[in-house]
C-alpha cells in the first residue's frame, strides 16, 4: 500500500520513484525500455479512447437518425 494518498504529488513521485530504481548504470537496456514502455502506455491510452470517441460518435448518429424519423 503506497504511503501517500492518491492523486496527490507525492503519490506519483513514489509510483515514478519505484520505475526509475530499475535504470542500470551499467547497462542501459532497463532505461530504454522505461522509456519505450511510456510511450507504449500513450499510444495504448489513446487507441482506447480514440475507439471510445468513434463508438460514441457512431451511437450519436444512430440517436440523431431515430430521433428524426
Amino acid at each position: 500500500m503506497a504511503k501517500y494518498q492518491y492523486g496527490t504529488k507525492e503519490f506519483y513521485a513514489e509510483q515514478f520513484g519505484d520505475i526509475l530504481a530499475d535504470v542500470d548504470a551499467d547497462g542501459g537496456h532497463y532505461g530504454d525500455a522505461i522509456v519505450e514502455g511510456f510511450l507504449l502506455a500513450i499510444d495504448d491510452w489513446f487507441s482506447y479512447h480514440n475507439n471510445q470517441a468513434n463508438a460514441y460518435d457512431e451511437l450519436r448518429e444512430r440517436v440523431r437518425k431515430a430521433l428524426t424519423v
